[in-house]
């Protein structure tokens, strides 16, 4: 299978996995053939990728870090609970054991999915339909996180904390109206300043729920900090800033800038990792930027990538420290299918003359 672009497929097209509704139900099961119809719904829906079954890619099956099962669970209830703290504009629903116990459970899960797999981390489990940013950044921001903090070798007894605070750590966004999360064109001075009070809602309401680890609050505050202290909301220097705030900055702004919004595509992922290095030094600490590049497969197998040669086609292997040059099968030359005999592997560690320009990407 691999995963394409929604405006590739055309009728007759088949699904090689499972589209579900933001619940976690099934909307297109695997084996479904799409109609023109069915392309329209899904891009109404807001998907514009999803993983088909062909020729090519037959027998090519992606190894994902964290189950599909996992992270459906996962958002529900992440989509219950946040919903259940907010009443209103505010954020005044308390946190219960209840919810707690269910974090814990989920932070465990995903911990002991990291902690047995082994391997790069791959968050392009499934394709589904999201009513809201802010519950599937959470999950991932969460996972970057936990992933991370492992290979920096963080304390084992304070992971589950730790992933705790990062599906806790844009908790006070639940606050901001959503048309302000979302507006497409440039905010204002004055929407800018109130999407930056997130920082301070989230602690604010964090620290009087004595259920939750206090660790938690300090992330949610100090996550847009930059070790120069030209970060927010405090303009703390790297001494000052939390060492596990640090590690769920980085998680943040690479999942940020590589997930699609309303308002913009989503960014290359060796793209968002040229920002990390940008900002390695300054905004990031240089060696977790450097750990975390290691941590996160850049472009999975059966990602559709587009070359700068003009060349289409989709990942079959990675090239280990290596992520942004992986092995691509071409299929499309300027638009245009590759007879069977024409089709080909390019190896982009050895052929250094290609990039890759555009990317299926769904994060």
């Amino acid at each position: 299978m691999r995963l394409v672009s929604l405006s590739r497929c055309k009728a007759g097209t088949e699904l090689a996995k499972s589209i579900y509704d933001n619940n976690g139900l099934v909307l297109l099961a695997e084996g479904y053939k799409l109609t023109d119809k069915a392309i329209s719904r899904l891009r109404h829906l807001g998907i514009f990728a999803v993983y088909v079954k062909d020729k090519y890619s037959d027998g090519l099956i992606e190894d994902f870090s964290i189950s599909h099962e996992l992270k459906q669970r996962s958002l529900v209830e992440i989509k219950t609970s946040f919903t259940s703290l907010k009443s209103k504009s505010k954020l005044t629903g308390r946190f219960s054991p209840k919810i707690l116990k269910s974090f814990q459970n989920l932070c465990d899960d995903v911990l002991s999915e990291l902690l047995s797999n082994k391997k790069t981390l791959n968050l392009m489990t499934s394709i589904q339909v999201y009513d809201n940013y802010l519950y599937n950044h959470s999950f991932n921001v969460m996972v970057y996180t936990l992933q991370l903090a492992i290979n920096s070798r963080v304390r084992p007894k304070d992971l589950n904390e730790l992933g705790i605070s990062g599906l806790l750590h844009d908790v006070g966004k639940m606050v901001i109206p959503i048309e302000i999360l979302n507006k497409p064109e440039k905010l204002t001075a004055e929407e800018f300043q109130l999407i930056q009070t997130h920082t301070s809602v989230g602690y604010e309401y964090l620290k009087k729920q004595h259920e939750i680890p206090i660790l938690a609050s300090r992330c949610a505050f100090e996550h847009h900090e930059k070790i120069d202290g030209t970060g927010y909301p405090q303009g703390l220097n790297g001494k000052d800033i939390h060492p596990y705030a640090k590690i769920m900055a980085i998680a943040d702004v690479y999942d940020a800038v590589t997930s699609s919004r309303s308002y913009r595509p989503a960014m290359l992922p060796h793209k968002g990792f040229e920002i990390l290095y940008s900002g390695a030094g300054t905004h990031f600490e240089t060696e977790l930027v450097q750990i975390f590049k290691k941590s996160v497969i850049m472009y999975p197998v059966g990602i559709t990538v587009t070359l700068s040669t003009g060349e289409t086609g989709f990942v079959v292997k990675n090239n280990g420290n290596f992520p942004e040059r992986p092995i691509i099968r071409v299929i499309e030359k300027d638009g245009v299918a590759l007879q069977e005999s024409e089709v080909h592997d390019i190896d982009m560690l050895t052929n250094l003359t290609s990039n890759i320009v555009y990317s299926d990407v769904v994060m």
